[in-house]
């Protein structure tokens, strides 16, 4: 991968003399001068060219997806999800286009992420095919690997490569850290909507999510940025200024307008790379499509020292190591075996728990309907529970 020069380098480099080195090759093109021109507008020029090569670099792996749904025997044409009637050498014989919106590639070997609800059927129901075009017009037709609908993302994987492709290899974009972001900090959303057009918005870092945990307060589990996404941009990645995801574009759920459609407030969201890099690892590994629950959120030690104060933290009688547990869902898992509100969640399974990420994993790692090994803390002792992983329930949506 190319480095990426970082923005404050960019911005030395404006500000500073440029020194001309004799043996560089004068450029093939004739450069116009500016009209108008000064240090300050040497430097946005070089930061211009800065926001150029992250998007030189990330285009590549950027891809659009598209969901068909079978056509019935008696339709005599097709007609996309827009109302256009369509040859059938558009698409797939006997399949209807009915939505798209934005992936990414996370694994060179044809792997994508993106979001589970545009894929969705009106009914709710999964697409009878998916494809995905890469950014030189390639269309693969992928599978479904694994799903969670609670935070909604979908993991696909190339299934079918034409065979004008050279390589059956995509350049896959790498992980950035979300948790190292600061307010104020630029980043890039990327978007391939179906058709011709594209998007590509520069916004502003805001804040971090106030929970880890996406069980109860789904509406605190998201990165926020300012910025204003095109509805089918939703799933592509956003990217720092060194080129690597730090979120993956995102409606906010539990806001009016949940799906883009009515709320362009200016400010969008994202699934944070502190949360869904370990997620797809977990849910791709056991090929998971459905919300394992057992009926608990719980709570950072940095998010409870936040909430309560330093002082209310450190009186609180704790472990060494874990989690709190924050809320109890009655009926479910965890309340029927007695756990409550202010408990601590010290090992599932027989791995330690140091943070909310560690407990998803674990989740999705044991699967609905098998039984799993708690221990707790509460009032100075430790005791073991067993629960067995259930689906989340409709009444438990998240808030």
């Amino acid at each position: 991968m190319r480095r990426l020069t970082t923005l404050a380098q960019l911005i030395a480099c404006a500000v500073l003399p440029a020194q001309q080195d004799s043996s560089e090759t004068a450029p093939s093109a004739e450069i116009l001068a500016p009209v108008v021109d000064s240090p300050s507008l040497q430097a946005a020029r070089q930061v211009h060219t800065g926001f150029a090569e992250i998007a030189e670099h990330v285009w590549p792996s950027v891809v659009t997806v598209r969901a068909y749904e079978r056509m019935a025997e008696d339709e005599e044409h097709q007609t996309d999800y827009r109302g256009w009637v369509v040859p059938a050498e558009a698409s797939y014989e006997g399949y209807r286009e009915y939505a798209a919106l934005t992936g990414w590639v996370v694994d060179e070997d044809g792997e994508i992420l993106t979001c589970n609800h545009g894929l969705l059927k009106p009914d709710g129901s999964p697409p009878d095919l998916i494809d995905f075009e890469t950014n030189d017009f390639q269309r693969i037709i992928a599978e479904r690997v694994g799903i969670e609908p609670t935070v909604n993302l979908a993991i696909l994987q190339a299934m079918v490569w034409p065979n004008t492709h050279p390589t059956k290899k995509l350049p896959a974009l790498q992980w950035g850290d979300s948790e190292a972001l600061r307010s104020g900090e630029w980043l890039l959303a990327f978007g391939d909507p179906s058709g011709p057009g594209r998007f590509l918005q520069v916004g502003t870092f805001i804040a971090h999510p106030q929970r880890d945990c996406y069980q109860d307060l789904l509406g605190s589990f998201y990165i926020q940025v300012g910025m204003v996404a095109h509805p089918q941009a939703y799933g592509g990645p956003m990217v720092d200024l060194n080129g690597r995801v730090v979120a993956i574009t995102a409606p906010n759920q539990t806001s009016p307008g949940a799906w883009g459609e009515s709320s362009r407030l200016g400010i969008e969201f994202g699934l944070p790379s502190k949360i869904v890099e370990n997620l797809h690892l977990a849910i791709r590994e056991v090929r998971s499509f459905e919300s394992p629950w057992l009926g608990f959120a719980v709570m950072s030690r940095p998010e409870l020292a936040k909430a309560r104060g330093i002082e209310e933290y450190h009186a609180i009688d704790k472990p060494r190591n874990g989690i709190l547990i924050e809320n109890v869902f009655d009926p479910g898992p965890a309340f029927a075996a007695g756990l409550k509100p202010g408990d601590w969640l010290v090992t599932f399974n027989e791995t330690r728990i140091v943070t909310p990420v560690d407990f998803q994993k674990q989740l999705y790692l044991a699967g609905i309907g098998n039984g799993v090994r708690v221990e707790i803390f509460r009032d100075g002792e430790q005791t073991w529970h067993d629960l067995v992983v259930a689906k989340r329930p409709p009444e438990a949506r998240p808030r």
